[in-house]
């Protein structure tokens, strides 16, 4: 068996991650179904999980002077929108260490020269 080339092992790690990615997905969505039938029995509870075409976390429950508060002190008004800026937080903090370990490696760029190979002098003999 052959060893799998980096870009292989890279290919074959995504896929895996993908698989377990959409595994979750339809977990978390089973979950959500099953929560949300049970929770629609309980009274109070039933109104709020009403078919919700808003777009807002809590459809229009609140009034609109809720949302309005949310959106001013930068809340997301989604679940999208919360996940869109989780991962773009996420990208730039990637892009600050990436920023970072570039200037390290220029600072150590002497250092890390490839090394010239000598030979002792008690090994010549």
């Amino acid at each position: 068996m052959a060893t799998p080339t980096a870009d292989e092992a890279r290919d074959q790690a995504l896929d895996v991650i993908a698989q377990a990615q959409e595994a979750g997905i339809r977990f978390a969505g089973s979950v959500a179904e099953s929560w949300t039938a049970v929770l629609r029995g309980i009274p109070g509870v039933g109104s709020v999980l009403g078919a919700d075409t808003s777009g807002t976390p809590f459809g229009n429950s609140f009034g609109n002077s809720f949302g309005s508060a949310l959106g001013s002190a930068g809340v997301p008004h989604t679940a999208v929108e919360a996940v869109d800026r989780f991962y773009d937080t996420g990208v730039q903090l990637l892009e600050a260490q990436r920023s970072a370990a570039h200037h390290v490696l220029g600072a150590m760029g002497p250092a890390l020269r490839p090394l010239t190979l000598v030979t002792p002098p008690a090994a010549r003999r």
